[in-house]
């Protein structure tokens, strides 16, 4: 990733798409999140204490002045309904308190706090945990007496519709708590400028899961190639999960996948399925397309990949720049078919990424020219970010 600095620019900045704002979600949230850091993808078990260690983590590794301030557990706790009341009720294995005593104590750090749940009858982990189809209403007070901050809601289960993901956005408006709406799946997917979901969402998933290899990275990128004037403040295309450092290991894990299966959180562990290079690819164009930066793996375990790519000051500037457009992508120079990722910071420099999706080393090359930096008078200065 570089970061060009210029004097003067031809181009001016485009405008952002302007989007629902309900007051959260002007910049990209950046945070951790419970989807790989312990087992592999998809196994996804959490736990109080568990959660209460990211939350450290993240305050004593300074994760937290640099603007990670999220916690959000995703389709991991694995709730039932009470019989009498049917509010949601925290599977008790994982969560012997409940739920509100996790959430006080990541305020308490001056966190915020995600939780998930989905738009149809069922959640999509397995299949066993219901989803807030005929109560949406509840389920937005009840997350709004918790105090959670932001929702993360799939497309699972029966049920699931674009007229749910409506529903559930306004019974979290009737709650009067100000809370990120984040939809993870849906037909906006497919639609012209993200169809319905700027009008009811602070964010939306761009694509499918991500997980711990290359192709993935791929596969998340491409799915906001050419997208880049569709996010912006109060509204943002965001990919999935970053995987810098490695998801957890299979061994942290055993029995079944349901909830009767058993994780130890207790030590932290890395299985990286990428190189570091890789890895550097991911963070790179993360922070140029201004995707949310949400870690998905243990970030109690900070390898030096982990340090050199979260803790870039520089980089998480990039990305937190709100008033710029995304970055996208564009041929490196006239008549290659090389590309790069570029995008119009609001100071005028300009962040860069070049990719390489080989399986080989290659030299790659930019001119400044075909990325339309034109220079008028004064000097470039280029830096690696």
């Amino acid at each position: 990733l570089y970061r060009l600095t210029m004097a003067a620019l031809a181009a001016a900045l485009a405008t952002a798409v302007s989007a629902y704002n309900n007051g959260m979600g002007e910049r990209p949230p950046m945070g951790w999140q419970t989807w790989c850091s312990v087992g592999e993808c998809g196994e996804d078990h959490c736990f109080d204490g568990q959660i209460r260690a990211m939350a450290d983590t993240l305050v004593l590794s300074g994760m937290k002045d640099l603007g990670y301030d999220w916690v959000v557990l995703d389709d991991c706790w694995h709730p039932t309904r009470d019989n009498a009341t049917a509010e949601l009720v925290p599977y008790p294995r994982f969560f012997p308190d409940g739920m509100k005593p996790v959430i006080d104590y990541v305020h308490s750090l001056g966190l915020k706090f995600g939780l998930y749940t989905s738009v149809g009858d069922r959640t999509c982990h397995g299949g066993w945990s219901p989803g807030s189809f005929g109560h949406y209403e509840r389920d937005a007070r009840t997350f709004a007496a918790w105090g959670v901050d932001y929702v993360k809601i799939d497309y699972c289960g029966s049920h699931d519709s674009v007229e749910g993901h409506r529903n559930m956005s306004r019974a979290l408006n009737a709650t009067g708590r100000p809370m990120s709406y984040m939809l993870c799946r849906g037909p906006y997917q497919q639609q012209d400028h993200w169809g319905y979901a700027p009008g009811i969402a602070q964010g939306w998933r761009a694509t499918g899961d991500h997980h711990d290899n290359f192709a993935s990275v791929r596969q998340q990128v491409e799915a906001v190639r050419g997208k880049a004037s569709w996010s912006g403040p109060f509204g943002w295309a965001y990919l999935d999960m970053m995987m810098t450092g490695g998801q957890g290991c299979k061994d942290q894990c055993v029995g079944p996948e349901s909830d009767q299966g058993h994780c130890n959180w207790t030590k932290p562990e890395h299985c990286p399925g990428m190189s570091e290079e890789e890895y550097r690819t991911e963070a790179s164009l993360y922070v140029v397309v201004s995707s949310p930066l949400m870690v998905g793996t243990d970030i109690r375990l900070m390898t030096p990949i982990m340090k050199e790519l979260l803790l870039n000051k520089e980089a998480i500037a990039i990305n937190q720049d709100y008033k710029a457009v995304p970055g996208d992508a564009m041929p490196s120079c006239h008549g290659s078919s090389q590309e790069a990722w570029v995008r119009r910071l609001s100071n005028g420099d300009s962040a860069v990424a070049l990719t390489n999706w080989g399986n080989h080393t290659a030299s790659l090359a930019v001119c400044l020219d075909a990325i339309g930096l034109h220079r008028v008078r004064g000097t470039v200065a280029e830096r690696q970010v």
